[in-house]
């Protein structure tokens, strides 16, 4: 029978024993106690350096070298239209012929006019003569001989009067017939055959534009126009490139250049006006046409370059994801520059070789331990994406830190 001091000292040992297992399990130095941290396998692009076109992009408008308004200069019904609607002519072609007899019959009564008082001259001239020799000869009185001197002098104004009437009616008959002024193509008649033309107004009768080369017109803001002109400072030798996109998106064929700067900036919009000239042999531009205008204003050498969605954007603070010497992630502020489609130019923070996190943001932290996979960066393709809100081309996309988590 076991005794009340036998079962308490039963019970003393037990606790013991349990006590010792549990203390020898918690006494470990708990190397085995969590799992060992391992690297996040991840890909990351090196920074680069190349060389990055700053391009503007402007929307211009086409207007021909010359364009002539065809009026009439004369009344008259309008008898014939000798062109095509829409063809190009020379200068020099017919276009028009206004109806001609009136100011034939014009014509016809100056010349009348002129040919009557020069008859009337020769004789007067004869006079004078003949009257001068009995002057001289004191056979006829003074007041006598020169009232046949001014009779003669009359006579010559008249006749240059009449002179005068004869060439301007010329001149009028001449403007019954109406040819080209210049070079071009015509457009549609204002005023059809058989109406009266001229009567109280200079009547409009078709318009001429010269088509080869053109114009294009456009404004540009202060800060392009002088970062332009201190790109051209630094390399006097390379003009700006000028390009045009037409309305389906694709690029007109021919590269134009400057021909004309404004003499002043308008001070209401803050803007220069630009004229360039583009060929256009295949008359594939037309007045009043609407283009883009992509202008190379600058050439940043050697410029370090991301793609530009690996950049964070927290009111205005710019920031990338990149690795340091122990393969953790750091959060490091930069100063951008301009983008040229997928990729920016980073102009403080960031050298060329360094490991950037670009895809996957929103999984990084920093301080995080990653097992880093390079991978190529996206090459430009050539043309602007953004152009400091010049473009209507849409942004790559800017990572926010929300997004980044």
């Amino acid at each position: 029978m076991v005794t009340e001091s036998a079962r308490m000292q039963f019970v003393y040992l037990l606790f013991c024993v349990v006590l010792t297992l549990v203390l020898a399990g918690c006494s470990g130095d708990g190397k085995d106690a969590t799992p060992a941290q391992v690297a996040t396998p991840m890909a990351v692009i090196k920074a680069e350096t190349r060389d990055m076109p700053y391009w503007g992009e402007f929307v211009g408008q086409v207007n021909a070298v010359e364009t002539v308004d065809v009026r009439a200069r004369v009344a008259g019904f309008l008898l014939e239209k000798k062109f095509k609607e829409g063809a190009t002519v020379a200068k020099g072609d017919l276009l028009f012929v206004i109806d001609p007899k009136p100011f034939l019959e014009d014509l016809k009564q100056a010349q009348s006019g002129l040919e009557y008082n020069e008859a009337l001259l020769e004789k007067a001239k004869k006079d004078f003569e003949r009257f001068q020799k009995l002057f001289d000869e004191g056979v006829v009185s003074r007041d006598e001989f020169e009232g046949y001197q001014t009779q003669t002098s009359t006579l010559k104004a008249q006749v240059r009067d009449n002179s005068a009437q004869v060439e301007n009616s010329r001149i009028q008959l001449g403007y019954t017939k109406i040819y080209s002024p210049i070079d071009g193509v015509i457009g549609r008649v204002q005023v059809d055959v058989g109406n009266l033309v001229g009567q109280g107004e200079n009547t409009l009768l078709a318009t001429i534009s010269t088509v080869d080369p053109v114009y294009v017109n456009f404004s540009v803001t202060e800060s392009d126009y002088v970062r332009a002109m201190r790109s051209k400072e630094k390399d006097s030798a390379r003009g700006g490139e000028v390009k045009m996109i037409l309305a389906d998106g694709s690029e007109y064929s021919s590269p134009g250049k400057f021909d004309m700067v404004d003499r002043a900036i308008d001070s209401r919009t803050g803007t220069l006006g630009i004229r360039v000239i583009f060929p256009n042999s295949e008359k594939m531009l037309r007045p009043g046409q609407y283009a883009k205008v992509r202008v190379l204003i600058d050439l940043v050498k050697d410029a370090v370059v991301i793609p530009a969605r690996g950049v964070m954007d927290v009111q205005g603070m710019k920031s990338l994801y990149v690795l340091d010497g122990e393969g953790k992630v750091v959060k490091q502020p930069v100063t951008l520059g301009f983008e040229v489609q997928e990729l920016v130019v980073v102009k403080e923070g960031l050298k060329d070789g360094d490991m950037v996190i670009v895809d996957g943001i929103p999984r990084v932290k920093a301080g995080m331990e990653i097992k880093p996979t390079v991978v190529p960066m996206t090459k430009p393709k050539g043309e602007p994406a953004s152009m400091g809100g010049q473009t209507t081309d849409e942004k790559p996309e800017v990572k926010t830190e929300e997004k980044a988590g």
